[in-house]
């Protein structure tokens, strides 16, 4: 039995034009009115605002900002990956993105900003010029861009020759455009000298994509942390992955058929520590008793999975909302300064490190 369709016409917005029309006026006068402008007289107030309120008229946001050479639109960007597959949706990246999205949010607000989110590809930002041209037409006040790859960045010219309001989230590109980062290095540092001081002598490191901005950092502060315990350096235990679990999974397949094991691994986010973890437990082993694991993130797993992970705190929602404040003040003072910003992160220490015994 074929049910039946009402159809229902959508209303129309009512425009200054229409309420100008109606009362035989000028749209000029309509919008001074509604303005409260003292060039109006005061019975032409009343019969403009009397007719706003029968016809339901309601001020068009983005043309009444326009007219005043401003939008209160900041644009939030997101760059990375490719057109068919982008990493930010990647449970290990929302779990990630998600603070500096809900932080952003916050500040604007507090401003009367608002955001327009994008996520925009790799090649669509270098080939396509994607986001150069989005500056170029100006209909944004700011622009907040968050970077995952290590890729030329000289596209972002534009930032400087237009003296445009822009920050960076998590990577300086360039010294002539402001950014908002964490100590990745700094972060990967703690969690080496944290297991160097409970006696790790042997320490596999499972890393991120080879051209991430985040895990090329920590690979280097692991390699500098290494050398500065006096570590020997044994290029067989480092594998790279690829931020999921699975590849977490993978390395500690490779580690079991070492002959002569680490006695600890430091991941360069939550997820493949957890598929670390996972395969080793299946495999029979016992952490930390027979092998520690550190992570970086401290996404809510760390305290789900047994033993809770040891790992490196970001403080991403603080990123979210300093980069925020920059661009807003690179903003209300009309003035193009850059500022460089550095977080850092905290090691979170619970049960999946162990002192090694003698």
């Amino acid at each position: 039995m074929a049910g039946k369709r009402s159809r229902r016409v959508r209303k129309r917005h009512v425009t200054i034009e229409d309420l100008a029309r109606h009362l035989n006026i000028s749209k000029a006068t309509v919008s001074l009115a509604l303005n409260n402008s003292s060039l109006v007289a005061e019975e032409t107030k009343r019969r403009v605002l009397e007719a706003a309120q029968q016809f339901g008229y309601r001020p068009n946001y983005f043309g009444a900002r326009l007219s005043r050479g401003k939008s209160d639109m900041i644009g939030l960007y997101i760059l990375g990956g490719t057109e068919k597959q982008c990493n930010w949706t990647l449970p290990s990246s929302w779990m990630f993105y998600h603070p500096i999205l809900k932080a952003v949010s916050e500040e604007l607000s507090k401003h009367g900003y608002r955001f327009n989110l994008e996520v925009v590809s790799v090649e669509q930002a270098t080939k396509q010029g994607v986001i150069s041209s989005v500056i170029q037409e100006g209909s944004l006040d700011g622009m907040l861009l968050v970077v995952q790859d290590d890729i030329d960045y000289s596209f972002l010219d534009v930032v400087e020759e237009r003296q445009f309001p822009f920050v960076v989230l998590n990577a300086k590109v360039a010294e002539n455009i402001s950014s908002v980062k964490i100590d990745n290095e700094l972060g990967a540092r703690k969690a080496v000298l944290h297991l160097v001081e409970r006696g790790h002598r042997r320490i596999a490191h499972l890393c991120g994509p080879a051209k991430d901005t985040n895990a090329i950092e920590r690979l280097r502060g692991f390699q500098d942390a290494a050398l500065e315990a006096g570590l020997d350096w044994d290029p067989s235990l480092l594998y790279y992955g690829d931020w999921k679990r699975d590849s977490g999974w993978w390395a500690a397949g490779e580690l079991l058929q070492l002959e002569h094991r680490p006695t600890a691994v430091f991941c360069a986010n939550d997820h493949m520590a957890i598929g670390v973890m996972q395969r080793l437990q299946e495999a029979g082993l016992k952490i930390p008793d027979d092998l520690s694991i550190v992570g970086f993130d401290d996404t809510e797993l760390c305290q789900v999975v047994v033993p809770r992970l040891t790992t490196v705190r970001q403080p991403v929602d603080l990123m979210g909302a300093l980069g925020a404040q920059a661009v807003l003040r690179q903003i209300e003072t009309d003035s193009y300064t850059v500022t460089h910003t550095n977080l850092e992160p905290e090691l979170i220490v619970r049960e999946s490190t162990a002192y090694v015994l003698e």
